[in-house]
């Protein structure tokens, strides 16, 4: 699998490796204290939107990013417990977590981190039965994961569509701390409203069928959010 975070030791699920394996579940997201920007899918990008801003990314893979921090390796919604904030939406690709979906000649294959601490051999739910069937708790995970990564190529879709039509745009934050300290993070796009209100009559009717007037919608939304990090910076 090609993710570059939280991910320290992937590899492909299997009765032989995970036969003995359980998870526990652990409200614990200290592995994603340094990520400060993750992918969210089509999907979830309404409910995002109230507490993240919502960012195109700016080199392939094209995809909506949810802006966690500032900083490169800070995020502002895990403390120092691991707690993630309360109230605040968790996105997808972080809940996910040990598991993920990696793609190898148009096959999806479930991988698993190996070092994660929720992946144990003393307590918690086993993944494979005795005679080697998966488990109703694995068969949950791969639904999760099957419903991530398709909501992850919608978006992934959308932004292409935005890309193709010239309405994406460099832009960068730049954000004053209260103790005066400056802060720019950079290296993604939004869109373009002027350019998005211009688009042919043809253009909205094709994207109110594929469902991308919402998530066009949710992004501008999203922008208010800044807001949020600046409150927690």
């Amino acid at each position: 699998m090609s993710d570059p975070i939280f991910y320290r030791k992937p590899v492909a699920l299997s009765i032989e490796a995970h036969g003995a394996k359980r998870f526990r579940h652990l409200s614990d997201y200290a592995f994603a204290r340094d990520s400060n920007a993750v992918p969210v899918g089509a999907g979830e990008m309404a409910p995002a939107a109230r507490h993240y801003p919502l960012v195109f990314a700016a080199k392939a893979p094209l995809g909506v990013v949810a802006i966690l921090g500032i900083e490169t390796g800070k995020n502002l919604f895990v403390d120092a417990a691991g707690k993630w904030a309360g109230e605040i939406y968790v996105p997808a690709f972080v809940r996910r977590y040990p598991f993920a979906f990696a793609e190898r000649e148009d096959k999806l294959i479930l991988c698993v981190d190996e070092a994660a601490d929720s992946l144990r051999e003393d307590e918690g739910q086993y993944l494979f039965n005795a005679d080697g069937s998966t488990t109703p708790f694995l068969d949950k995970v791969v639904e999760f994961n099957r419903e991530f990564h398709a909501q992850a190529r919608v978006a992934s879709a959308f932004a292409a569509a935005a890309d193709a039509h010239g309405l994406l745009t460099d832009n960068r934050a730049e954000i004053e701390t209260r103790g005066g300290r400056k802060a720019v993070l950079g290296g993604f796009r939004v869109i373009d409203r002027a350019k998005y209100d211009a688009l042919p009559d043809a253009v909205f009717l094709e994207w109110r069928r594929a469902g991308w007037l919402d998530l066009a919608a949710a992004h501008f939304l999203s922008m208010e959010s800044w807001r949020n990090l600046l409150a927690r910076t």
